[in-house]
């Protein structure tokens, strides 16, 4: 007969298998929040910032980085001004502007926050309690303890973007990451924080009902079992938290850098120049040694022609080009839209042109009194003129766009707070 276990024994047991349930799939242990929110972004769960910071053991974060587009700019500076002085990881910013922008974004973060803020050097090294934003027109990437910039070409559109500082963050520093997602249209930076996830760091998102244009938030909440969603006024207490020092680091962190460069500092003082195979947003793919990964389609890159390979990411659909040009499915469907508009446009200016030429030439043809080709000329013209006119009703009766459109930051959202 097997002796009863003591009920203190009993309940320690039933306590430490929990933990491990837990220990094991910390994102399904939300508690509140979730049953409204499931028919509006899915059935993934949406832990609150306060909620379960000791649920899932990461280690202490030395790089944060944030990507947003329009409305992103508020979250920033509430984010940024929450953090301390001796903050002890970098800190990268990726938010789409124009390629002309007059390049106030760093000026306008430093005045809102104490530590340094600055447009980094191709190069820079990365040092904690900074605040590095992408320039307008380059790609902001990470390489073991310093930055890169490069003209790389566009993701989703947009140079800079937000998934290439993701990726290479999540390359570099693995498990010592976290990546935020704030407001912005279409979802970059999804497959991003994505990779960051799949390398152990950490995932934050601010709350879509929080954001202005929350199709960004959404689209990661979609792909990513985030740790944390949380309001703009929650993120920057929230990422201070979780950079605080702990008397016992995880381990596992500091063997993840060595082992991809033995020359690296964690505290990101002396460094090799030594770094990983290029990124695609620096090299592309080169042909003559291998393809895309994924399967190839019939589709062309709407920015190069080229041909576009189509491969799974978790649960995102990517397609790219060997170039290095790279969409999301959302992506790629915003500019196929545009072109199928622009095509249309352009069919009817020839559709038009090509009415009013016939009718020249019948007004030709009667002056030369042929009758006979003036009056071709005129039902051809006329023909072709309503043909012009049902065109144009299917272009000004197609739907009106989404409020939510891609687009970078506008300059009238740096102005309001400038």
């Amino acid at each position: 007969m097997v002796a009863e276990l003591p009920p203190a024994r009993r309940y320690w047991d039933t306590t430490y298998a929990w933990l491990l349930v837990a220990a094991k799939n910390p994102i399904r242990l939300t508690t509140s929040g979730m049953a409204q929110n499931s028919q509006q972004y899915g059935t993934f769960p949406r832990p609150r910032a306060s909620a379960f910071l000791g649920a899932r053991r990461l280690p202490q974060p030395e790089l944060i980085v944030i990507g947003g587009s329009a409305g992103a700019l508020k979250p920033v500076l509430e984010l940024a001004r929450e953090l301390p002085a001796d903050l002890p990881a970098a800190v990268c910013i990726v938010i789409h502007t124009s390629p002309d922008s007059p390049g106030r974004l760093a000026e306008i973060v430093q005045r809102a926050v104490s530590l340094p803020c600055k447009y980094p050097d191709d190069g820079e090294i990365l040092r904690p309690a900074h605040i590095y934003v992408a320039p307008a027109d380059r790609h902001l990437l990470v390489e073991p303890g310093r930055l890169r910039l490069t003209r790389g070409p566009r993701e989703n559109g947009f140079r800079p973007a937000i998934d290439p500082l993701f990726r290479t963050a999540a390359q570099c520093y693995g498990p010592r990451v976290a990546g935020v997602v704030l407001s912005g249209s279409l979802d970059d930076g999804a497959y991003g924080l994505a990779v960051i996830k799949q390398a152990g760091g950490m995932a934050i998102v601010q709350d879509p009902d929080d954001a202005v244009v929350p199709s960004m938030p959404r689209g990661a909440l979609r792909v990513v079992d985030v740790d944390h969603v949380a309001t703009s006024a929650e993120l920057g207490p929230l990422i201070a938290r979780l950079c605080a020092p702990t008397s016992a680091p995880a381990a596992g962190a500091a063997s993840f850098l060595k082992a991809r460069n033995p020359h690296i500092s964690l505290a990101g003082a002396a460094m090799s120049t030594d770094v990983q195979s290029p990124d695609p947003a620096e090299r592309g793919t080169d042909l003559t040694e291998t393809t895309p990964p994924g399967e190839l389609t019939p589709l062309t890159c709407p920015e190069c022609g080229g041909s576009l390979w189509q491969a799974e990411h978790g649960r995102q659909l990517r397609f790219a080009c060997h170039v290095g040009h790279a969409f999301s499915a959302d992506g790629l469907m915003e500019y196929h839209s545009r072109a199928v508009e622009g095509a249309m446009w352009t069919a009817l200016r020839v559709l038009e042109e090509h009415a009013a030429l016939q009718k020249r030439l019948a007004d030709r043809a009667r002056q030369q009194e042929f009758q006979g080709a003036a009056e071709q000329f005129e039902r051809r013209s006329e023909e072709t003129r309503r043909q012009a006119q049902s065109l144009r009703g299917v272009l000004l009766s197609r739907p009106r766009p989404a409020p939510e459109q891609a687009g970078p930051m506008p300059e009238s959202e740096m102005d309001s707070v400038a």
